[in-house]
């Protein structure tokens, strides 16, 4: 049951933390794709279409290596939120240091395979054609040691985020990226380097954003650190690779569906075919930047709200993802319907033939984007939330089998409609969704498309919001007075509670929001046992309720003492850039302060 007032908590607070997360999330997820787009477009326009076209036949080489990486980065990251969402700290640095120690050690190990086998890859890659087999390994050759730079690279960048210092994840994608670019054109245009340039740039831009890395792993400032981890620290990989699995899945499946459909491509279109494919997984590629960026925002802080089950919080998070991701995809379909022929050029698709082949492939395939999208945001939800056997099947439904079947079967048809099997196969696996949720709910107790269970479900509670400032601080007392006696609470304690929330909010709207204008969202929850109380806001580092010693007379903490007095429980945790105080109250303990 909640209680509503005028200060009902309001979605401004994590609305905030998302929208400051996403760009620097949205240039990491670009640092990891765009080496393909900025590739394709240099080798496509100095090069050519048959250049072009090998980028297309290598991309599952990518997808394996991506595969690799997030399986243990996305697990690692979520655990070390979840960690510290639960006040773990010890926990979370043993993920963190494990994480990279295993990762590090298979992306070497992958590096190995791949440089071993290079031959035969490239042939199967390029269906047997002598011309293209000797551009891919050219190609190749230098991009398979971009695995253990992306683990040292970009790995990081992802757990900087997670503790909170998305500027600097920022900065990582931006040097990668601008470095690749630079040196790309430079290697191509002006030292005959051919497709291997190419290959070379985009490790030279993943070596390039180590040295961004290293300020941060000498700083005091960061929370997570490498520690000596446990001889049982292997009993954490399962759930790690059981989290990581589904995003893992999603590359791994690419790779897979890749081949396939290359061959399918080749078969009917030749090597103009293949160039009209880049395209559409550089369109691909384009548009899940946005997409990738907003549900690797999400991972961090639904992971945290949900360590904290704070379900009303993830509902809002989830409502921006979706908004964000809609809007996003609605521009990139409306260039691709308007503008296929131009987007077509701009990589290179300049014949005749590439671009009769080019423009009704662009806009059948631009139109699975929205139902993509809707499907992707719920894959990593469900994993973040502990459902990975659903977001499992949603990668293997959109990302390999019915994407598959439609294309078998459309290309005995007319393989011109080819690009409609992947509408086809999102269509198919949201409706699966959609079924298998309906059974979920029926069974468990939970509501929505997103399974989850209602806010504080059995108790009593206020959500309640305030801006920062002491003004706002004074109101807040009297809306927790004003619940805590409706729910059971002596007068004198509710009295108590209420002058403490009201010192510690005014506290932390003196200390951590000088200079600024934030927000506080503060929840009261009262069972039988227990009353707690959470508070969380954006500011400076700042723990409200500490004693300040020397600071007395510049804090309130008369209420705050007496509620310390009283506390089973007190932590604090500085977690995605917020500030979050849990007080927890036993309520004989209440009682007795009424007694005495």
């Amino acid at each position: 049951m909640n209680t509503k007032t005028q200060y009902e908590r309001s979605g401004t607070l994590l609305n905030r933390k998302f929208r400051e997360y996403l760009i620097p999330t949205v240039l990491v997820t670009i640092a990891l794709s765009m080496e393909m787009v900025i590739n394709s477009l240099v080798v496509g326009n100095l090069l050519g279409e048959t250049p072009l076209s090998v980028i297309g036949l290598c991309a599952p080489v990518m997808y394996i290596m991506n595969a690799v990486f997030i399986l243990f980065v996305a697990g690692g990251v979520t655990l070390t939120a979840m960690a510290k969402g639960a006040r773990d700290e010890e926990e979370s640095n043993r993920i963190f240091t494990f994480t990279f120690i295993i990762g590090l050690a298979v992306m070497t190990a992958l590096f190995i395979v791949l440089l071993v086998f290079l031959g035969p890859i490239s042939k199967l890659l390029a269906q047997g054609d002598d011309e293209l087999t000797a551009l891919t390994t050219e190609y190749l050759r230098y991009i398979i040691f971009v695995g253990p730079v992306m683990m040292l690279s970009m790995g990081m960048a992802f757990f900087v985020r997670t503790d909170g210092r998305p500027r600097l994840s920022a900065g990582v994608a931006l040097t990668t990226n601008g470095v690749s670019l630079t040196t790309c054109y430079i290697l191509i245009r002006f030292f005959d380097t051919g497709i291997a340039g190419a290959s070379i740039s985009t490790l030279l831009g993943g070596i390039a954003s180590i040295f961004v890395i290293l300020p941060y792993m000498f700083s005091k400032r960061r929370t997570l650190r490498f520690v000596r981890i446990e001889k049982n620290i292997l009993s954490r990989l399962p759930k790690m690779t059981s989290i990581g699995l589904s995003t893992s899945m999603i590359h791994l499946l690419n790779f897979l569906r890749l081949l396939v459909l290359n061959a399918l491509v080749v078969s009917a279109f030749g090597a103009p075919g293949m160039a009209v494919m880049s395209v559409c997984l550089i369109a691909l590629v384009l548009s899940n930047i946005f997409l990738s960026g907003a549900t690797d925002t999400l991972l961090p802080i639904v992971g945290t709200l949900f360590g904290e089950k704070d379900y009303k919080g993830i509902r809002y998070t989830v409502r921006a993802v979706f908004k964000f991701v809609l809007a996003a995809c609605t521009v990139m379909v409306a260039l691709l319907l308007i503008f296929p022929a131009e987007a077509s050029r701009l990589f290179g698709v300049n014949s005749a033939e590439g671009l009769a082949l080019a423009v009704p492939a662009l806009r059948m395939y631009a139109v699975s984007f929205f139902i993509f999208s809707i499907n992707t945001v719920l894959q990593s939800f469900f994993q973040t939330t502990g459902r990975e056997k659903l977001a499992t099947l949603i990668v293997i439904l959109n990302g390999f089998v019915c994407v598959v079947f439609f294309a078998f079967i459309i290309a005995q048809i007319n393989p011109h409609y080819i690009w409609l099997a992947f509408l086809l196969s999102e269509l198919v696996t949201l409706s699966v969704v959609a079924v298998i949720s309906v059974r979920i709910r029926k069974k468990e107790a939970v509501k929505g498309f997103l399974l989850l269970k209602d806010e504080n479900e059995g108790e009593v509670y206020a959500d309640l919001s305030i801006p920062a400032t002491a003004e706002a601080g004074a109101g807040l007392s009297e809306q927790v007075i004003q619940f805590c006696r409706k729910n059971g609470v002596d007068e004198s304690a509710s009295m108590r509670i209420g002058i403490a929330v009201e010192e510690m909010a005014v506290n932390t709207a003196n200390y951590g929001h000088k200079n600024n204008r934030g927000v506080i969202d503060v929840l009261v929850r009262i069972t039988d046992a227990e009353l707690i109380l959470r508070l969380r806001d954006d500011g400076v580092p700042f723990n409200p309720a500490e004693h300040h010693g020397a600071e007395n007379e510049e804090f309130a903490v008369g209420g705050i003492e007496v509620v310390r007095r009283l506390a089973k429980d007190i932590s604090y945790a500085r977690q995605l850039g917020f500030n979050v105080t849990i007080v927890t109250i036993p309520r004989k303990e209440l009682l007795k302060a009424v007694e005495n």
